[in-house]
C-alpha cells in the first residue's frame, strides 16, 4: 500500500511517539531503581509544592525530569490525536489506535499522580504499592500496544478482525497475555530488589526461600519462573510460525525468537551482577521490544491470515 506524504509523515511521527515513550519508560525505572520516586514529595503536579523546585537535591531533579518527559509525551501524543482526526477518514483505524493511545495515556498519568499523592514510591513496601506498580506495568504495556498499533496502521496496516481470527492468531494473542504476566511480575521484582538489595548471589537466593522474609523477597521467586514457561512457549509459537507461515509472519517470528532470547540473557546478567540500574533499564527495554514485536506479529497475522498454514 502507497501512503500519501501526508500519511507517510504522520507514521514517522507516530512511530518517533512510540519511541519517545519507551524512552520515557526506561527514565522511569531509573527513577524506581535509584529510589528518587519521592523526590518531589508528596505534590502533583507540582515539585515539592513549587512548579520549579529551589535548590533542588538530585532525587528531585531525577523525578523532575520524568515529569518533564511525561509531559512531553503526553503532549505528543494529543497532537497525535489531533493529527489522525485531521488526516485520516472516518472509520479508518488509525483514529481508533489514536483514542487507545490518548486514553490510555491519561490514565498512565493517573495511575503515576496516584503513586506520588499516597506515597506509594521511594522505599514504600506496602501491599497498595505492589497493587498501584502491577496496575502501572499493564497499563503501560496497553499504552505501547495502541502506540505501536496507531504506527502500523498508519503505516499501511490493515484493520484487525477478532472474528476472523484463526488458531495462529489466539496463540499469539496467549502469548501477550503470557509476557503482561511476565512483565507484572518483573516490576515486583524489581521493587523487591531495590528495597531489599542482597550483598550476593547466594545470600539473594537464600533470602527467596526464607519463610519469615518480606512478601516481596519471597514473590521475587516466581519471576524466573515464569519466564521459563513463557520463553518455552514463545519458542514453540516462533518455530511454528517458522515452518508453517511466509513472508513478513517469518521475518516477526524470528525477531520475537531474537529479541526474547537476548531479554533471557540480560536477565541473567542482571540476576548474576545484583541487578544493577544499567542491568534493570537494559531488561526493561528488552521486555517493551519483545511485546512491541508480538503486538505487531499478532497484527501481521491477523492482515495476512493467508500467510499462515
Amino acid at each position: 500500500m502507497k501512503l500519501s506524504t501526508d500519511f507517510s509523515t504522520f507514521a514517522k511521527y507516530a512511530w518517533g511517539t512510540l519511541i519517545f515513550n519507551i524512552a520515557v519508560i526506561l527514565w522511569g525505572a531509573y527513577v524506581r531503581a535509584t529510589g528518587s520516586g519521592a523526590g518531589c514529595g508528596a505534590h502533583w503536579p507540582t515539585c515539592q509544592g513549587e512548579v520549579l523546585p529551589r535548590a533542588p537535591q538530585i532525587e528531585t531533579l531525577v523525578e523532575l525530569s520524568h515529569r518533564v518527559t511525561s509531559g512531553l509525551a503526553f503532549l505528543l501524543v494529543v497532537a497525535m490525536l489531533i493529527w489522525a482526526y485531521r488526516a485520516f477518514p472516518k472509520k479508518h483505524p488509525v483514529r481508533l489506535g489514536a483514542t487507545l493511545s490518548m486514553v490510555l495515556m491519561v490514565t498512565e498519568a493517573l495511575v503515576g499522580a496516584g503513586l506520588v499523592l499516597f506515597e506509594l514510591v521511594a522505599y514504600n513496601e506496602s501491599v497498595a504499592r505492589v497493587y498501584a506498580v502491577s496496575t502501572h506495568l499493564v497499563n503501560t504495556f496497553l499504552l505501547l500496544a495502541a502506540l505501536t498499533l496507531t504506527a502500523w496502521w498508519a503505516s499501511g496496516g490493515k484493520r484487525i478482525s477478532l472474528k476472523s481470527m484463526r488458531t495462529a492468531g489466539w496463540a499469539t494473542l496467549v502469548g501477550m497475555l503470557a509476557v503482561l504476566v511476565l512483565g507484572v511480575t518483573g516490576a515486583i521484582t524489581a521493587l523487591g530488589d531495590t528495597l531489599f538489595p542482597a550483598g550476593s548471589l547466594a545470600e539473594g537466593i537464600a533470602q527467596d526461600f526464607e519463610p519469615t522474609a518480606h512478601f516481596l523477597i519471597r514473590l521475587r521467586v516466581w519471576h524466573p519462573v515464569i519466564a521459563i514457561f513463557t520463553g518455552v512457549y514463545l519458542l514453540v509459537l516462533a518455530q511454528y510460525l517458522l515452518g508453517n507461515a511466509e513472508n513478513s509472519v517469518r521475518t516477526a517470528a524470528r525477531i520475537l525468537l531474537r529479541v526474547f532470547v537476548a531479554q533471557l540473557v540480560i536477565g541473567g546478567v542482571n540476576l548474576v551482577l545484583l541487578v544493577p540500574v544499567w542491568s534493570q533499564m537494559l531488561h526493561l527495554l528488552a521486555a517493551d521490544i519483545v511485546w512491541v514485536v508480538l503486538v505487531i506479529l499478532g497484527a501481521l497475522i491477523q492482515q495476512s491470515p493467508e500467510e499462515v498454514i
